[in-house]
Formats: structure tokens, sequence, C-alpha cells
């Protein structure tokens, strides 16, 4: 009787080392792969911070408010996204220069804090020449048309 048990007691813990096994291989396998999409993001979230950064003219702004407005933009105006750890923005409109700061928070939004007024801007064109974005501020929205 002896030998019985001790033959059914090894078989219950092989079968808890299995299902073990199988527990920490899976939680390897899902660690693996969560580690694998977060450095996927922040490589994407990097690249698109570099591609904004440097000095865009502003070509032309619309009023996004349904209507085809097309608001006021003297030779001259642009954005200057400063590389750093402060995140300096630069921006001249109508000859008006004001600073402020930017944080990428999405591959195509922009946060900007500039004059002591937030604008949520959702990028909808960018490329080497051209960056192309949504700003929102309070209850107003203008689509910007930057070049390089």
């Amino acid at each position: 009787m002896k030998a019985w048990k001790g033959i059914i007691f090894d078989v219950n813990r092989r079968k808890k080392q299995t299902t073990m096994k199988k527990q920490l291989s899976l939680a390897a396998a899902f660690l693996f792969v969560l580690t694998g999409i977060a450095g996927c993001k922040k490589e994407s979230l990097d690249k698109f911070k570099t591609d904004i950064i440097g000095q865009w003219q502003i070509s032309k702004v619309d009023a996004a408010s349904g209507q085809e407005v097309v608001l006021p933009v003297l030779p001259g105006d642009y954005y200057d996204f400063k590389e750093g750890e402060d995140d300096i923005v630069e921006v001249r409109r109508n000859g008006n220069l004001q600073s402020g700061t930017y944080v990428a928070t999405t591959s195509r939004e922009i946060n900007m804090t500039v004059g002591g007024k937030l604008y949520t801007c959702k990028v909808t064109a960018l490329d080497g020449n051209k960056l192309e974005f949504t700003s929102t501020q309070g209850s107003t929205s203008e689509k910007v048309y930057l070049k390089r």
C-alpha cells in the first residue's frame, strides 16, 4: 500500500510541476509581448517628435468653423519647435512673437501652451516639408498649414 501512495503522490507532484511550468511560460510570453508593444510605441513617439522639431513657416490658417475663412498670415510668421528637455515652442503670428512649451502626446497630437493658453493640436499631415494640424483652444478651432 505504501508503494501506491508513493506513485500517486509522485504523479500529483508532476502534474503540479507541469501546471506551474505552463503558468510561468505564459507569464513570460505575456511580458515579452507587452515589452515589445511598449518599445514600439516609444520609438514611434520619438520619431514623431524628431520630425516636428525645427522651424516651420506658416503658409495658411483657416478657421475650422465649417466656413471657408482664411485668417491673416504675415510673411515671416512661423512655429519653431525646439529640441531639448524643456520642449520650447516659439510662435510668430501676425508679427507677434510668443514662447511656450509643447508636448507630443501621441503620434498624432501635440499639446502647446502659448501665452497662457492650452492648444490641443491634432496632426493631419506630416512629412519632411509639410506639417498640418487642427488647433483647438477652448471652443475655437483653426486649421494650420506649415511648410519648411
